[in-house]
């Protein structure tokens, strides 16, 4: 199976950002580890990598999204060394065409902050609208899920940390490695 590629253009698009109190890693790592999520979100009820490594991985979720359960498998690119993301969605359903976006991690004023952008493209334009909702929704929900859980995460590490030491920081990831080429072989584990 070939790595699916992300794709950036799209016929309709959002951008949501949000500031949060704790350090860049800590969000990115936040970020990228999605096992923890349904733990810290309160959206997330399934979270699992299905292939991949840290710099790119396929990830299948299943979430609450517009007051029911939807699962979905996306793509995902990770850049360490600038703290971005960018994801894909997977085996869509109609009227959905194309789900991608990215999500971008900078410290400013000593706050970081963190802007996710979607991109989608639809089938019948009657429902983009709908569909706009729904992504808006989701989006803003899902940033101040992220804010909540850094924010506690960072506090905690501060309260933690030995007298005169700064705070324990996440695990951080090596920058800029090159992503894994990925086989049928690979993908069912045959050798």
């Amino acid at each position: 199976m070939s790595t699916p590629r992300i794709a950036h253009r799209a016929a309709h698009r959002t951008t949501h950002r949000l500031s949060i109190n704790a350090p860049a890693d800590l969000v990115f790592s936040m970020l990228r580890d999605a096992s923890h999520w349904p733990y810290l979100d309160g959206l997330t009820v399934y979270s699992e990598r299905v292939r991949g490594d840290d710099t790119t991985h396929e990830l299948r979720t299943s979430v609450v999204s517009n007051g029911s359960l939807s699962s979905s498998h996306c793509w995902r690119v990770f850049n360490a060394a600038r703290h971005r993301a960018e994801f894909q969605q997977l085996n869509l359903e109609a009227p959905l065409q194309r789900l991608s976006g990215d999500w971008e991690i900078r410290q400013a004023d000593g706050l970081t902050v963190v802007t996710l952008n979607h991109a989608f493209e639809v089938d019948d334009e009657h429902l983009a609208e709908r569909i706009n909702g729904i992504i808006e929704d989701y989006g803003r929900r899902e940033l101040e899920a992220l804010r909540v859980s850094c924010e506690r995460l960072s506090l905690l590490l501060q309260h933690h940390a030995p007298q005169g030491q700064a705070a324990i920081q996440p695990e951080t990831y090596p920058a800029e490695q090159p992503a894994p080429q990925f086989t049928a072989q690979s993908a069912t584990g045959e050798a």
